[in-house]
């Protein structure tokens, strides 16, 4: 019998052990993913502020006034008021088709 009430206790204690060591690695874990999600976080938000930057950078890049300063570096110049040609009248647009088929079809009924 005491080795019954022995054995018991032993098995008992072994139980208790088996318990606490299960709550704390369960805490441990706990722990680790809490600063795993933080760490994401973090991270998550770098990522917007680039994401933001590079935006603004986008739209300071395609902005006419650096497009100008651009397009200056490059020795580009503004064209002379009679230097510019206008191929297609915006007026015969408006009245005939436009593409190849339209224009197919205008030479058909030229023939």
């Amino acid at each position: 019998m005491l080795k019954k009430t022995r054995n018991l206790r032993l098995a008992a204690l072994g139980a208790l052990c088996a318990v606490f060591f299960l709550f704390a690695w369960e805490n441990v874990q706990a722990v680790r993913l809490g600063y795993t999600i933080e760490k994401l976080r973090r991270e998550i938000k770098d990522l917007e502020s680039a994401n933001t930057y590079l935006k603004k950078e986008i739209q300071t890049s395609l902005s006419p006034e650096k497009l100008e300063a651009e397009a200056v570096k490059l020795g580009m110049v503004y064209p002379e008021p009679g230097a510019i040609v206008l191929l297609d009248g915006a007026q015969d647009v408006k009245k005939e088709g436009r593409g190849w088929l339209a224009k197919l079809f205008r030479l058909n009924k030229a023939s």
